[in-house]
């Protein structure tokens, strides 16, 4: 009987794995991969055995894979937040068979320096999320191939990064029973991104991005995040940065540097990535000033002292010429506008209490 290494690993089961969904959150929308990428970028998509596309299919996932830059252009992967969580312990990385082992990262370079754990095998697709209902087991497992990382200077994700995809099914995925949602991750790939000091035929991507699409009462909806580990990869002296790097107002991904999740618009993420996460039937959920700083907010009571907070708190820059004389009458409202004040707010991880509990809201942009 085949263990579930064989099921996860082996190439003959790995040729069988039909990928992600595109009609999973409902039959009527297709969430399609087809026009992600642009021409020149499935170029880059490296020789699949199996599959004539290019595209690396598991178990409710599909990697895209930049065969020139050795990570994902981006894993799409499909989660049924009403799927109890069962996944396992965790597996050792290894490639993947159907593509060339020279076009993938292997532990080789993970360990190039001996003074430091230099990189974390950061997961596009994170095997927790993916360890849900009765495949659970096997679509964690088949996370662990290297085909589906990036090297990350720090373990990303934690509190609000992690917590992304569980927060949106529990807050925004509003219909009673569908709680499934569509999710794309992967690094934010620049011509100018830093080269790695010890093999400097690499270069870093310091930016990732997640887009998630969720079902409401209205509709389908879409929104987009990214967030940064640059600080860390300065700091450990993985790239040549100058000082220059860390001082503010030195462009559009300033505060990126500083390991912050920011909600931004999908165009925004289009404009950067030169992918296309546009989908007939799908709506864009727009964000003040186009980036939106995502924070914890803090425990209150009710929505009568979440009211009289917003009346009398500071807001940030930003949302305070968005609220200009706007009366705020309706809290719940508020919160879902992402029209909160500094004094509710905090830049603090989510614990892993909070998750459990959902005792919590983010200062996110929703429907």
């Amino acid at each position: 009987m085949p263990t579930l290494s064989d099921l996860a690993f082996a190439k003959e089961n790995l040729l069988k794995c039909s990928g992600y969904k595109a009609s999973f959150i409902n039959t009527r929308t297709k969430v399609s991969t087809d026009k992600i990428l642009s021409s020149k970028q499935k170029d880059l998509l490296p020789k699949v055995e199996g599959n004539d596309k290019g595209i690396l299919n598991y178990t409710g996932m599909s990697v895209f894979y930049n065969s020139k830059r050795k990570v994902p252009f981006f894993s799409a992967y499909n989660i049924d937040g009403k799927e109890k969580a069962n996944a396992t312990a965790r597996p050792k990385f290894r490639p993947d068979p159907r593509i060339k082992t020279t076009q993938q990262l292997g532990f080789e370079f993970y360990d190039l320096r001996t003074d430091l754990t230099e990189f974390e095998i950061g997961h596009m697709a994170s095997n927790n999320e993916m360890g849900r209902g009765k495949e659970g087991q096997l679509k964690a497992y088949q996370t662990f191939h290297f085909t589906n990382s990036v090297p990350q200077a720090e373990i990303l994700n934690t509190g609000i990064w992690k917590g992304l995809e569980t927060y949106i099914i529990t807050e925004a995925a509003s219909l009673k029973d569908n709680k499934r949602i569509c999710v794309f991750t992967g690094p934010l790939l620049k011509s100018n991104d830093p080269k790695y000091l010890e093999d400097e035929s690499f270069k870093i991507p310091t930016l990732f991005f997640k887009v998630v699409v969720f079902p409401t009462k209205s509709g389908l909806y879409s929104t987009a995040f990214v967030m940064s580990h640059e600080k860390r990869l300065i700091e450990n002296k993985m790239i040549e940065v100058g000082p220059e790097a860390l001082v503010k107002g030195k462009g559009v991904f300033d505060d990126f540097k500083y390991k912050k999740v920011f909600q931004v618009n999908i165009s925004f993420l289009e404009k950067e990535t030169g992918m296309k996460f546009t989908w007939p039937g799908v709506k864009k959920i727009q964000v003040p000033d186009v980036i939106n700083q995502v924070k914890k907010i803090k425990s209150i009571k009710d929505a009568k002292e979440a009211a009289k907070a917003m009346k009398t708190g500071t807001y940030p820059e930003f949302l305070s010429k968005n609220i200009g004389s706007m009366e705020i009458k309706d809290a719940t409202k508020a919160f879902k506008s992402g029209l909160l004040p500094e004094s509710l707010l905090s830049d603090a991880d989510l614990t892993s209490k909070e998750l459990k509990s959902k005792k919590f809201k983010l200062n996110m942009v929703l429907p």
